[in-house]
């Protein structure tokens, strides 16, 4: 048997999430609401459902492959994540995002100040007229927005 590892880990971790995500779902909007047709959860349920199956398979399969070697491109990719889940915490979405963009353009791609801003201010004109202001989406506005609105 091989050395369990990250690839066993992640399924389970996976697994469990889609547990959670099925048992809130189902428990707080039903699958179906009698008369009306599917409920708020009949989606998140059918894909929790198959993110769980996925997550059993892979979980089976993993003994079969070799161990994981992470590379530095990796772990900059899984900071990005970690640093947008708490910008969004924190500052909301909207600011997280342009702060996003201006850092990749500029930091990663090396893109010029005219076309990192031409990016930028069209993706978040994008967001806020499209999203906001037509489908009336409400972003996350995080601690700060929250206490300060």
């Amino acid at each position: 048997m091989k050395k369990f590892g990250t690839k066993q880990v992640m399924p389970l971790l996976l697994a469990l999430l889609a547990i959670v995500w099925l048992v809130v779902g189902l428990g707080e909007f039903g699958f179906w609401i009698e008369g009306t047709g599917p409920s708020p959860a009949f989606v998140p349920s059918i894909i929790s459902v198959l993110l769980l199956v996925m997550s059993i398979v892979q979980f089976i399969t993993s003994f079969k492959e070799e161990p994981s070697k992470y590379h530095k491109d990796e772990f900059l990719f899984i900071g990005t994540l970690v640093l947008i889940f708490v910008g969004i915490h924190l500052i909301g979405m909207l600011p997280t995002m342009t702060i996003f963009l201006l850092v990749w353009m500029k930091g990663v791609e090396k893109a010029p100040w005219s076309h990192t801003l031409i990016v930028t201010i069209g993706t978040m004109a994008l967001l806020i007229g499209v999203f906001a202001m037509w489908l009336q989406v409400r972003f996350p506005m995080g601690l700060i927005g929250d206490m300060l609105f």
